[in-house]
């Protein structure tokens, strides 16, 4: 096993994968956005695609100018841009998605403030959970989040919480994705159905994968 497969580098990560979109974090784009969606972050598309499919006009951006040629190369209007200095018109988009971005960023607030200037309805955002974290050290475990090169902030849920209260008025935070520790050691015809019950929260569990927001744009 090799060192960067552990400590992974997403510098240029997405260049190596497809179809990487979480269908969880479709099914929320989905539940909450407006008509016109800003991808924040977009590397090389695949949620902008999706929800193109699905029927939303969806425009990304990136820091990386390789994720964007490969965006433009799969058809999606994207355009090499920093989130904390969009070039978009003032309330230019209904919903600003940052899925997997305040983690990544030197300046959360600078971010928000441009979300907030070019969204006019909804701002949804997921980052990973940390509000437990310290929970998993008697099994000797940590999130895969944790062990990526480039993030700079860890949020638990009144962290991100009081973040997003210094910008908006209105927003809803919730803790997602339960983690089953009871099933890490079971086969793999169990883990899957006793996943699913975790997931409908028929069995309990403390430790949530990522934390989920829904900010109203005001």
């Amino acid at each position: 096993m090799k060192k960067e497969e552990i400590f992974r580098d997403t510098k240029n990560w997405y260049l190596e994968i497809q179809n990487y979109a979480s269908d969880d974090l479709i099914k929320f784009a989905a539940q909450y956005a407006g008509d016109k969606i800003l991808d924040v972050g977009c590397a090389t598309g695949d949620y902008c695609n999706k929800l193109k499919k699905l029927g939303w006009e969806c425009v990304g951006v990136d820091i990386n100018p390789k994720y964007i040629d490969r965006a433009l190369e799969n058809r999606i209007e994207a355009y090499v841009m920093s989130a904390d200095n969009l070039k978009f018109p003032d309330n230019s988009f209904g919903t600003v998605l940052l899925f997997e971005i305040l983690e990544h960023v030197a300046n959360p607030h600078g971010v928000l403030e441009e979300a907030k200037r070019v969204a006019t309805k909804n701002i949804l955002i997921t980052v990973p959970n940390c509000t437990r974290f310290f929970e998993l050290k008697g099994y000797g475990l940590t999130y895969e989040h944790m062990l990526e090169k480039d993030h700079v902030n860890f949020f638990g849920k009144k962290d991100l919480e009081n973040l997003l209260s210094k910008h908006f008025k209105e927003f809803k935070v919730d803790e997602t994705e339960p983690i089953g520790l009871g099933t890490i050691a079971l086969p793999w015809c169990l883990k899957y159905p006793i996943s699913f019950l975790y997931k409908l929260k028929l069995f309990k569990t403390s430790i949530y994968y990522r934390l989920y927001a829904v900010v109203e744009a005001d």
